[in-house]
């Protein structure tokens, strides 16, 4: 008899909800299960009563236990495959991705997924950059990709590329790598005056009007992306390719170029197809999603389009119901700013009132408390001292009103990441942790996915992989406190997760106080128990209060900005309100901004 956990084309997880597990649905899910009748463990009651089923034996036959119970409280789901029309393959046994997002005229399609699932490669085909081979291995041709498509949407615009009848523009991801020595000089009025078709009103738009004369070389990540955006959108083209556009803006740039872009794509007529990880920007862009799905590195596949509320809730719920298959095992949950756990423990740096200025910028900080082992979050637009903040609680800069403690080590992770030469990510933890410890196997390496990257030189690491390195060196460090500026960026949404609860595990493991400063309100709305809110006006002076509960720090800070946040129904992601809506005027006179509920 051959044992049933032998054979097995495609892996299945059960995804039990122990709520509706009756004694009824544990008597048939342990009594039919045929792992349990070949004497094998399946399904089994647990001390406390639950049901439960290792990952590791769930198999296909195991969806006859589904379809005998009452309810649904056992679901038996695939786990993503290899399916679909292999689109391309990077030579033999590489990468696979397999079918493609479809553009669609007056509209912004999302691509949503992990780093490292083929979304780039996507957005090169589609900008006619890489022609399909289809995994074979002759040389690939259009002829080729327009007879593979035929009869799909998707031959018109292959068919277009291969006749020089469309033309793209594509907003690269790393912008602050873009600029090289060549360019460093050119201003920005010259880099725009470069495009072809005409950049009325743009400059605007996206706030570049006070930076035209401003050297390349001079503009910060969050410049330098509202510039990359402005010449993309003022390219003459059919098809608009934005890969990931709200990396380094603050949240009410990300908004404002969400806008901008719909607006502007609506207007001429085109079509775009947009990368991104942060779900709230995403959520305002897109018409419709497409999920990308798989394992990374190895394979990708791009789901069919969904609507946008739609495929971004079941990407996170982790289920694709269209084409049945569990993208994840365990759902991504939102906790509501009243679901707090603050640990009530002795303060670890008290600072006073602080005030630093500078030629042209200024900066008071209200005075307050770092407790062990909690975390804290720092918001506020950009260019209104958040960085000066955390570089004066660092010891970076002295203030010239009030004095910081000497006595509290700060480790500190900067916005921006830069390696050095060909070290590698070994050489650089060596420098300042010990790296055959239990502590650093444990609190770093494991919860970071450090140990396939530690050959690796620095140089070589994509976007995402060198800011998990980033933000883990900083945690490899001895310190009193910890303080991390946009641990996010070039993050998908399940590393953002990741990151989030491994630096709220980690500050309430060592009893240290975690500062984080980012533009992702997912990220601090998980990570965060207190904030600490900045206003001004950026560029001349900023203002912080002192650490303050989440629900009234988040309604002081998007009260400024004047934008309100719901609460999905059923995913409990906050979602941005329409401007005027009904239910963006209740929650402002009711001063509830972040979301209800």
């Amino acid at each position: 008899m051959t044992d049933p956990t032998d054979i097995q084309e495609q892996e299945y997880v059960a995804i039990i909800d122990q709520d509706e597990v009756t004694d009824e649905v544990r008597d048939i899910a342990v009594k039919y299960d045929p792992l349990n009748r070949s004497g094998r463990e399946g399904f089994h009651v647990t001390d406390d009563g639950g049901l439960h089923i290792d990952d590791a034996v769930v198999m296909r036959e195991h969806k006859l236990i589904e379809k005998k119970i009452p309810n649904d409280a056992i679901r038996i789901v695939p786990l993503p495959a290899e399916t679909g029309q292999l689109v391309h393959q990077y030579g033999d046994n590489g990468f696979r991705l397999y079918e493609l997002p479809m553009p669609e005229d007056e509209a912004v399609i999302g691509l949503l997924g992990r780093n490292g699932i083929g979304k780039s490669t996507a957005l090169r085909v589609l900008a006619g950059e890489i022609i399909p081979n289809f995994g074979l291995e002759e040389d690939p041709d259009w002829d080729r990709a327009v007879d593979s498509f035929r009869g799909t949407t998707l031959q018109t615009h292959l068919e277009q590329l291969r006749n020089g009848d469309v033309t793209t523009a594509t907003k690269r991801q790393r912008v602050e790598a873009l600029v090289d020595e060549a360019a460093a000089d050119e201003t920005v009025r010259e880099r725009l005056a470069a495009c072809s078709n005409g950049t009325d009103g743009i400059s605007d738009e996206l706030d570049l009007t006070p930076l035209l004369d401003r050297r390349m070389g001079d503009l910060s990540g969050g410049e330098r992306q509202r510039l990359e955006i402005a010449t993309t959108l003022a390219t003459d083209a059919d098809l608009y390719l934005f890969d990931e556009p709200s990396s380094f803006l603050d949240v009410e740039r990300r908004l404002s170029v969400a806008r901008t872009i719909r607006d502007r794509i609506t207007e001429m007529g085109a079509a775009a197809v947009v990368v991104e990880h942060d779900l709230a920007t995403l959520d305002l862009l897109a018409d419709g999603i497409y999920i990308a799905y798989g394992e990374p590195g190895d394979f990708g596949v791009v789901s069919q389009r969904l609507g946008s509320r739609e495929g971004i809730n079941q990407f996170l719920e982790g289920q694709l119901q269209q084409e049945n298959v569990q993208i994840r095992k365990k759902s991504i949950s939102f906790p509501g700013p009243r679901e707090r756990s603050i640990p009530k423990k002795e303060g670890v740096l008290e600072y006073p009132d602080l005030e630093v200025g500078f030629e042209e910028f200024s900066l008071s900080v209200e005075g307050g408390t770092a407790h062990e082992g909690e975390s804290i979050g720092i918001v506020g637009a950009n260019a209104l001292g958040k960085t000066t903040f955390a570089k004066l609680l660092a010891g970076g800069i002295e203030p010239d009103v009030g004095t910081v403690p000497d006595h509290a080590t700060v480790s500190y992770k900067p916005q921006y990441i830069a390696p050095d030469g060909d070290e590698t990510v070994r050489e650089r933890f060596v420098k300042v942790a010990d790296v055959r410890s239990q502590a650093f196997e444990t609190q770093v390496s494991k919860p970071f996915d450090l140990e396939t990257l530690f050959d690796r030189p620095l140089s070589a690491l994509s976007g995402g992989e060198l800011q998990r390195v980033a933000v883990a060196l900083c945690l490899a460090r001895e310190a009193d406190m910890y303080l991390l500026d946009e641990p996010s960026a070039f993050l998908d949404v399940n590393r953002r997760v990741a990151v989030a609860d491994q630096l709220r595990r980690f500050a309430r493991k060592r009893d240290r106080p975690l500062l984080v400063i980012d533009h992702d309100l997912f990220l601090l709305n998980r990570v965060s128990d207190r904030l600490v809110v900045f206003d001004g006006e950026s560029g001349t002076y900023g203002e912080a209060t002192a650490p303050q509960p989440m629900r009234e720090g988040m309604n002081d800070f998007l009260s400024s900005l004047g934008v309100t946040f719901r609460r999905d129904e059923r995913t409990g992601r906050p979602r941005v309100n329409k401007p005027g809506s009904q239910l963006d005027r209740k929650q402002k006179r009711s001063g509830e901004y972040y979301y209800t509920g």
